[in-house]
């Protein structure tokens, strides 16, 4: 059989298997534009990519050349989706209820989606109030079930019944899940209405208008002869519905599963689904060398005996193992959260003067919080030893730099009539100068104040009292003056036609901020994070734009009442739209940020301590020589974070309709993905595990939670 499904656990070199017959299909002369690749998320392609170069330089006949720059298909799995509903939309659209089914789709990001979803939702806002919370958790919560619904086969009429099956408090909740599900509808409705296609939708489209239909069968067919899969436990059901239609049509495929995976089911993916496709191949356990009786002790065998005792739940099962260490005595952990975090910074100290790298240290958490990362960072800058946080989810507006970033456009856009506020400018330009404290940085901002009079700061004003430089410091009156330089001539050349937010942002890193005396020149973090934001104001800016949305002009232009929906104004000169404003609106609400990969991935042989949630490690590709789990009593390590609007198992394709969730299934998944997410860290570590905690959490509570009692059984 030349189908063959590979499983086994993290590190064992089954995407290296896959790697190889990538490369073995090129080189025994298969037209690559008939192999198709499909990875969990973008920064998985990266090997496969790497791998073309050798097949390209090995090349030496004309035709041998020819044919290899026909290049093979790889993607994301809702990449993939995303070109095929965009190659055939005018034969799907028409059935598919859009408005004008034969104008290009507009796709749009998480971000605008959020930020139109936001909109349609805000009149609703009374029915929600007794969730007590935030209106960009409701977002998140409400797109969710969007996409839950797409990538499981539900349609949307059957949200509410669905939430309601999951529900057992005392006070009703039907209200909220109605308002949830009729919200839901008007922005698919909004989407179908003007060409936005959205995840969700993208993915609905996918599943009923394309993997259905002969047509598509016939392309695919023809199209993919070859078929490599990397990691499908983390794919949704749709996905594993194409793997089908593939592993049918196809000559060869090899499908790859980790063992522990599935990490990613709060964002849809099904571990039993993807099971279901071994019944189409030859399946092939690939095994770990790790775990043979002769192998020396390692963090793997600790972590296959971990997940033992979550799922089975012995007790006393005895293990000595050299590869875990407890930062603690006996089973008394350390008293206070802070007294925890100088224990794990003392230790990786001790690592790193025994010649251990920086870089090839993780210290994994639950969940990061500001205030863990500040801590951290402050007690290994005494060992002399960096950090570098990955905390993909977070939303851009919580990064200082994107707020300096954005207190900047402001200044550089004076109509808007935002003036920004003494503190907010001295934050700004404390981070954007170089060795500037905040201390000083308020003085120059108290007399920018004072200069600005009572109009507020809109524009960086002329500073030339020398008393003012005597104080903060000579130095720094170079790099203010080139800010307000800049700032005053970009709004002399744009004051007719405003350029767009994120043309503003490229050029005020370019022609500023790399400079010497600003902080870009010397922190690459920082040029990551303007990168992330440029990226993300352009996606959002290009939605507008071709969706009309940014012009009241033409037959497809917004009216002026969908113009309030959306928040926004049309300027009288022309008639067009800020969607800058707009886009600055939508970044302090917090949205969730979208993917962001960089055009070349940073150098981390020569960087940090590495901090991050324990989920974006496992999703993330990383490995380590040294792991550090902290807060090992937290509830949240198995704790689902509280989540009213929505619910993983519920909205899922694996769940009967009508069935009621209890608190029997809450114990049960929970165990099942406390034992997945501990044995995914232990196989993705090489030498030793440090176990972490503190009787007291960073609230000040006590905690004792469903791994702090396994560890304990151990």
């Amino acid at each position: 059989m030349s189908k063959h499904y590979l499983v086994g656990h993290p590190g064992v070199g089954k995407t290296a298997a896959l790697v190889a017959r990538f490369t073995e299909l090129i080189g025994s002369g298969v037209r690559p534009d008939r192999i198709l690749v499909l990875v969990p998320q973008e920064s998985h392609a990266q090997r496969f990519k790497s791998a073309l170069a050798p097949a390209r330089s090995a090349a030496s006949a004309p035709h041998e050349e020819r044919r290899l720059r026909r290049a093979p298909e790889i993607h994301t799995f809702f990449g993939l989706a995303q070109q095929h509903v965009s190659l055939f939309f005018p034969r799907i659209a028409p059935r598919a209820g859009f408005a004008n089914p034969y104008r290009e789709p507009v796709w749009m990001n998480v971000e605008a989606a959020q930020y139109l979803l936001e909109r349609l939702m805000s009149p609703r806002m009374a029915e929600f109030e007794d969730l007590r919370m935030s209106r960009t958790r409701l977002l998140i919560q409400i797109l969710d079930n969007l996409n839950r619904a797409a990538t499981t086969g539900f349609p949307l009429e059957d949200l509410a019944r669905r939430l309601a099956s999951a529900w057992h408090g005392s006070e009703p909740r039907e209200r909220a899940y109605r308002a949830a599900q009729d919200v839901a509808l008007d922005f698919r409705r909004f989407c179908l209405q003007h060409t936005l296609v959205d995840f969700s939708l993208g993915m609905e489209l996918f599943a009923t208008h394309l993997l259905a239909a002969d047509f598509y069968r016939e392309y695919v067919a023809a199209r993919y002869r070859h078929v490599l899969a990397d990691n499908i436990e983390e794919a949704a059901p749709i996905i594993h519905d194409l793997l089908r239609l593939l592993l049918e049509t196809s000559e060869s495929a090899m499908l790859v599963e980790d063992d522990p995976g599935g990490f990613r089911v709060s964002l849809g993916a099904s571990p039993q689904s993807a099971r279901s496709l071994r019944a189409m191949c030859q399946v092939m356990p690939v095994p770990d060398p790790r775990l043979q009786p002769d192998a020396p002790d390692s963090p793997a065998r600790f972590g296959q005996t971990l997940m033992r005792v979550i799922i089975e739940r012995e007790s006393r099962i005895p293990l000595r193992s050299t590869a875990v260490e407890k930062l603690y005595g006996g089973d008394v952990p350390t008293r206070y959260w802070a007294s925890m975090v100088q224990t794990v910074a003392d230790r990786i100290g001790t690592l790193v003067c025994s010649g251990a790298q920086a870089h090839e240290i993780a210290v994994v958490a639950p969940v990061v919080e500001d205030v863990l990362r500040f801590e951290l960072e402050e007690r290994l800058k005494r060992y002399g030893v960096g950090l570098r946080v990955v905390r993909p989810s977070r939303p851009l507006y919580d990064q200082p730099l994107v707020r300096a970033l954005v207190t900047l456009a402001r200044l550089g856009h004076p109509d808007w009539e935002q003036p920004a506020s003494p503190q907010e400018l001295a934050h700004a330009l404390a981070l954007v100068i170089a060795g500037l404290d905040v201390v000083r940085a308020q003085l120059i901002a108290d007399a920018a104040r004072r200069a600005c009079g009572a109009t507020g700061i809109l524009a960086l004003p002329v500073l030339d009292e020398a008393a003012l430089w005597d104080r903060v410091g000579a130095t720094f009156r170079g790099p203010y003056d080139a800010l307000r330089d800049w700032l005053t001539a970009w709004v002399v050349a744009h004051r007719a036609r405003a350029a767009p937010l994120d043309v503003f942002w490229r050029g005020l890193m370019a022609e500023v901020l790399s400079q010497p005396g600003f902080v870009q020149s010397e922190d690459a973090a920082a040029w990551l994070a303007c990168d992330k934001l440029i990226a993300s104001a352009r996606a959002f800016r290009e939605v507008f734009e071709q969706a009309d949305l940014a012009s009241s002009a033409g037959d497809e232009a917004f009216h002026e009442s969908e113009m309030s929906v959306l928040g926004l104004s049309a300027k009288p000169s022309d008639g067009k739209v800020d969607v800058g404003r707009a886009y600055i609106a939508a970044l302090a609400q917090s949205t969730l940020a979208a993917e962001y990969v960089p055009e070349r991935a940073p150098d981390v042989s020569g960087g940090g301590v590495l901090l991050t949630p324990a989920y974006t490690y496992l999703t993330g590709e990383y490995r380590s020589r040294y792991q550090f789990w902290l807060d090992v009593n937290a509830l949240s390590w198995h704790e689902r974070f509280y989540q009213p609007l929505t619910h993983p198992y519920v909205l899922s394709r694996d769940w009967a309709p009508g069935r009621r969730w209890t608190d029997e299934d809450e114990q049960r998944a929970s165990r099942d993905l406390l034992a997945r997410v501990m044995g995914g860290l232990a196989f993705r570590c090489r030498d030793k595990i440090y176990l972490a905690a503190s009787e007291l959490n960073v609230a000040g509570q006590e905690e004792r939670g469903m791994l702090a009692r396994a560890l304990r059984d151990l």
